[in-house]
């Protein structure tokens, strides 16, 4: 006899192992975008340091800047904006990868629980199959019984 109600279980078991793996993958790219943007803020503080240390109106008043020391100090500048600028395109990256990846996982999440919407309606739909199929068992059970038990009154 061919079982009732829902009969994609392994396929339900299949979307969660693939919610799962899309999940696991989000979880990673979450973690590359948070790795990216401490990295920024480290730049940005080296960069703040390093505009603070070379500031001429701080502390430094005595101290004149060489044109070597100048040229120095403008260079590692530039390299500092050029690092923010690749570590700003580096984050934006990261976080549409973390995009595309959520609507994954929520596509995949919206797949399987329309699943196991399904295979609840299917179970439920088997149990009252079931439930009616005894009833009607017990009715026949209940009916041969009263019979037997009115022909044994009969004269």
């Amino acid at each position: 006899m061919a079982k009732k109600g829902f009969q994609y279980k392994r396929l339900l078991d299949i979307k969660s192992l693939i919610l799962n793996l899309k999940s696991l993958a989000l979880r990673e790219s979450e973690s590359k975008r948070r790795s990216k943007n401490e990295r920024l803020q480290r730049i940005h503080a080296q960069k703040q340091a390093h505009l603070k240390a070379d500031n001429p109106s701080s502390n430094n008043h005595e101290r004149a800047l060489s044109s070597r020391d100048l040229q120095v100090c403008t260079w590692y500048t530039e390299q500092l904006n050029e690092d923010l600028r690749s570590q700003v395109h580096e984050v934006r990256i990261a976080d549409q990868e973390v995009q595309k990846r959520r609507k994954v996982v929520e596509k995949s999440a919206r797949e399987k629980q329309s699943l196991e919407k399904l295979k609840e309606h299917k179970d439920q739909a088997a149990l009252k199959e079931t439930e009616r199929k005894e009833q009607k068992q017990l009715d026949e059970i209940a009916g041969r019984q009263h019979s037997r038990i009115g022909r044994s009154r009969q004269p």
